[in-house]
């Protein structure tokens, strides 16, 4: 079992702004697409995680849980979790999204919503993830077709 895992049994995410995959991959998820991190990375701490919604997908491969770091309710967080060995496939952070609280499934991607508007988009397990937050379609480049 992955640190990553035992942690989970704890409801404990990485603290690390992105998506951390149980591989090791990390990616930096940003409007327009997410993006691998290429460099080595001094991971954070870890942060008690309090869950606010979740979904089954897919006929039961795979749960999306989503909400709040306990240590600071403006932090978002969103896990992957797997149904066969419920281990987390990868794991969402965002300090710009606040918590993470609705869940819609549209369209075969997955909507994940914020308290404060954001929106996590992605495809199980991991074929894009877009973060629109906001102040995106304020200003015009979310032309709210999600």
């Amino acid at each position: 079992m992955t640190v990553m895992a035992t942690k989970w049994k704890n409801q404990e995410v990485r603290s690390h702004n992105g998506l951390v995959c149980s591989n090791g991959d990390i990616y930096d998820v940003h409007e327009t697409r997410m993006v691998r991190v290429r460099e080595k990375q001094e991971l954070g701490g870890w942060l008690n995680v309090a869950i606010l919604a979740q979904e089954e997908l897919y006929g039961g491969q795979y749960i999306v849980k989503c909400g709040e770091a306990a240590e600071h309710g403006s932090i978002g967080v969103v896990v992957l979790e797997s149904l066969q060995n419920h281990e987390p496939v990868w794991t969402f952070v965002s300090d710009q999204s606040n918590p993470f609280d609705q869940i819609t499934i549209k369209g075969g991607l997955v909507l994940v919503l914020s308290t404060s508007g954001a929106v996590l988009r992605f495809a199980a397990p991991m074929r894009e993830a877009r973060l629109l937050l906001p102040s995106t379609s304020i200003h015009g480049s979310n032309d709210g077709r999600l």
